[in-house]
């Protein structure tokens, strides 16, 4: 795409979910954002490396009640230790796989916090907040001041890029701290269509809906940043954020009936060790870090999931999935919107499966991808515009 009118001389800060973000999902979308930026406008882009804050006064509270969880905590990893074949070197290799991939996304190499996010004003010259769910409720106040990029001052250009607002149900505090941001930003778009009837009451502002950053890119162009793990043989790939076992046994009793091993990245959360991960899966991978993680999508039969990003590159493949919904021991809200958005915007609605369906089934699933391809295609070019118009000069840099 031509950036005729575009300064080129400017460079655009990112806000979003970067700092020490070990999820492929988040980092995927992180990764593409400065990549289109540069390879599409010409235009410098990096991440800033903003350290959002992560407790609340309630849960440092509740920390400090915690003595007795502590003491059952340390008798199941003691257990861990001798029952469960993950060690502490697989962990600390995925922590190591991610850390490098974090490293290859253009950042500032100085690390922020609410407190002195300020300092980064004078390195860029536009700041955008998004993709992934920065603007979400359970978020604290002061990360949400950031990812409306409030600690910007006027006469730099603001934009949002595709920030989800996954959970539907928003606090007075939370729609004051939007409207605050959203009023002072010069261009604004989310991902998900069903956030607007929230966010388009706090603000005249008109709100466009785009695709996430991840399909700003297209398959080729994912499948040059994939890297491929070659003599894996058939399989399926099995993604789950949450913490059903239920759905982990319909997994099995799928894969099973389907006559194919099915590969999963056991306690995907580094440093964490899920008591539902232990033992499930036929290959339990702990080697991949984000580009290996598209790759194996790429490959798989068919992939199964909960992950709205699991999701979306399954479609950029034309790789065969199905999708749970999400189900999170402790999770605020329905984390499931997005999911949903997605299906229908795509016409792919029946993917979402109950764990019922999914024992049931006895062929991996023909999809017929040539609707959402024609859709995603026409839905890039409307995002690319989007970001064209709001970097033209006379709405781009300080003023």
């Amino acid at each position: 795409m031509a950036n005729e009118g575009i300064n080129e001389n400017n460079k655009v800060g990112i806000v979003t979910l970067y700092h020490a973000n070990y999820n492929f999902g988040g980092l995927l979308q992180a990764y593409a954002l400065p990549k289109v930026l540069k390879e599409h406008f010409g235009v410098e882009a990096e991440q800033i490396d903003y350290v959002p804050t992560v407790q609340s006064a309630k849960e440092e509270q509740d920390n400090k009640k915690g003595i007795v969880k502590c003491f059952y905590q340390i008798i199941y990893n003691f257990g861990i230790f001798f029952f469960d074949k993950v060690n502490k070197s697989n962990l600390k290799y995925r922590k190591q796989v991610f850390d490098s991939f974090i490293n290859e996304i253009p950042h500032g190499e100085t690390p922020y916090d609410y407190y002195t996010i300020n300092e980064s004003i004078s390195r860029y010259g536009v700041f955008v907040c998004g993709g992934d769910q920065i603007w979400n409720d359970c978020k604290e106040d002061q990360n949400i001041e950031v990812y409306t990029l409030q600690f910007v001052p006027s006469g730099y250009k603001k934009i949002a890029y595709a920030p989800s607002m996954a959970v539907l149900e928003a606090s007075s505090s939370f729609k004051k701290v939007m409207s605050n941001g959203l009023n002072a930003l010069d261009a604004v778009s989310v991902r998900e269509k069903k956030s607007l009837s929230v966010l388009q009451q706090l603000t005249d502002k008109n709100i466009e809906v785009v695709v996430d950053p991840v399909l700003l890119m297209t398959a080729d162009e994912w499948t040059r940043s994939a890297r491929e793990i070659k003599n894996k043989g058939k399989y399926i790939l099995c993604y789950l954020l949450g913490d059903s076992t239920q759905q982990r046994e319909a997994v099995k009793k799928a894969a099973k009936r389907l006559r194919l091993p099915f590969l999963t990245f056991p306690h995907i959360l580094v440093n964490v060790v899920r008591k539902c991960d232990l033992f499930f899966g036929n290959i339990h991978d702990y080697t991949s870090g984000p580009r290996e993680f598209i790759g194996l999508i790429k490959n798989a039969e068919m992939v199964i999931t909960d992950s709205f990003h699991a999701c979306v590159f399954s479609m950029i493949f034309k790789t065969p999935f199905a999708v749970f919904e999400r189900n999170k021991i402790g999770e605020k809200g329905n984390m499931n919107s997005r999911i949903y958005d997605f299906l229908e915007e795509y016409h792919l609605e029946n993917q979402l499966v109950t764990e019922k369906e999914l024992t049931e089934m006895k062929e991996i699933p023909k999809i017929d991808f040539t609707y959402a391809h024609e859709h995603w295609k026409k839905r890039r070019e409307e995002s690319l515009h989007y970001l064209e118009n709001a970097l033209k000069d006379n709405r781009y840099g300080r003023e």
